[in-house]
């Protein structure tokens, strides 16, 4: 879907709530939810037992509930046995004086980090849910380990802009 910049700030409020967001044409805007069908969920507390944030509250028999301690990486989706579980993404970007809305039910497939953009001040590293961020320190730039999921959530708190996903 592409729209007029001009009604951004409606379209932003629709996906994101009362936000204050300075629209940037370099930044791309990202909102994911993940979602549980409590018709299927079987409580079989995988989701639980794999999640690193404990944002999973399995409250038997009423409904399993994702707290705000969610940072979306989609590991309960992998192990959940009974595909109730499942992650939207919105984005939403302004390219060529439009904005760009784009929905999708998939995981990020590609981590990009630009290290001219980095400022070093290991905000990803410290927040990382896998521990997945290291310091190369001789090279004064960060280093992606294969404990990365691509969950997106240091691309989403990097305040250069400098981690980005596909």
């Amino acid at each position: 879907m592409t729209i007029g910049v001009n009604m951004s700030s409606e379209i932003l409020k629709k996906y994101f709530g009362d936000l204050n967001v300075d629209l940037n044409l370099n930044n791309q805007y990202i909102k994911s939810y993940i979602d549980i069908d409590n018709e299927k969920c079987v409580f079989c507390n995988k989701c639980i037992e794999v999640c690193p944030v404990d944002a999973i509250d399995l409250n038997f028999p009423e409904n399993t509930v994702i707290t705000e301690k969610c940072v979306h990486c989609g590991t309960c989706i992998d192990v959940c046995p009974v595909k109730a579980i499942s992650l939207t993404q919105i984005k939403l970007k302004i390219k060529n004086n439009e904005l760009k809305i784009k929905k999708s039910h998939e995981k990020h497939k590609l981590l990009n980090y630009d290290a001219k953009k980095c400022i070093m001040c290991n905000i990803c590293l410290k927040n990382c849910p896998f521990d997945a961020i290291s310091i190369e320190k001789n090279q004064n730039k960060m280093i992606f380990t294969e404990k990365c999921v691509l969950c997106g959530h240091c691309g989403q708190i990097c305040p250069a802009n400098a981690i980005t996903y596909e």
